[in-house]
């Protein structure tokens, strides 16, 4: 029996351990997962409180009837009677009593109200996002392309070196 050198059992090892983790790769899964797509919907509410003022100008009445003398006093013609009340803003009629006419004036003051209103805006945002299994990267680059290449040329004469080696040393 040979005398078996340490020398080439460590060589033929290290190939071993070479070949080993160059050949092997990894395994990706037999089943390639759907593409899934999420929707997601957002809504936005957003309320805006408003204010107005509505100014309605002053306005005024006016009356006017021929009052008759009966039996030296003096009457109104008309049937009707004509009422006036003091309101929050109507002021009191002011009455004159000239030639036999008879005038009545009746002013309101100008108002002013306020009104408040709110509106109300809704907006919704739709975003759709597609969710790919295994994202494939860019392109290589020339010098990616280029490292592989030369890695695959490394592999191949380390390979044959170390077979040549082996084999040299068997005899």
């Amino acid at each position: 029996m040979k005398n078996i050198n340490l020398k080439n059992l460590l060589s033929v090892l290290v190939l071993f351990c070479l070949l080993a983790t160059t050949l092997s790769s990894c395994k990706s899964s037999s089943v390639v997962p759907p593409t899934t797509t999420e929707t997601t919907t957002t809504t936005n509410v957003t309320t805006v409180i408003r204010d107005t003022v509505f100014e309605i100008q002053k306005d005024s009445s006016y009356y006017k009837a021929y009052v008759e003398c009966i039996n030296g006093k003096p009457v109104i013609n008309q049937k009707e009677k004509v009422e006036s009340k003091k309101g929050a803003y109507l002021q009191p009629p002011k009455v004159n009593l000239k030639d036999n006419i008879l005038t009545v004036d009746c002013t309101a003051e100008a108002q002013k109200l306020f009104a408040q209103w709110k509106d109300v805006y809704i907006k919704e945002n739709k975003s759709t996002i597609e969710k790919v299994p295994y994202p494939v990267p860019a392109e290589f680059s020339w010098w990616e392309k280029t490292q592989i290449i030369l890695g695959r040329i490394f592999i191949g004469i380390a390979v044959l070196l170390g077979l040549g080696f082996a084999f040299k040393n068997r005899n």
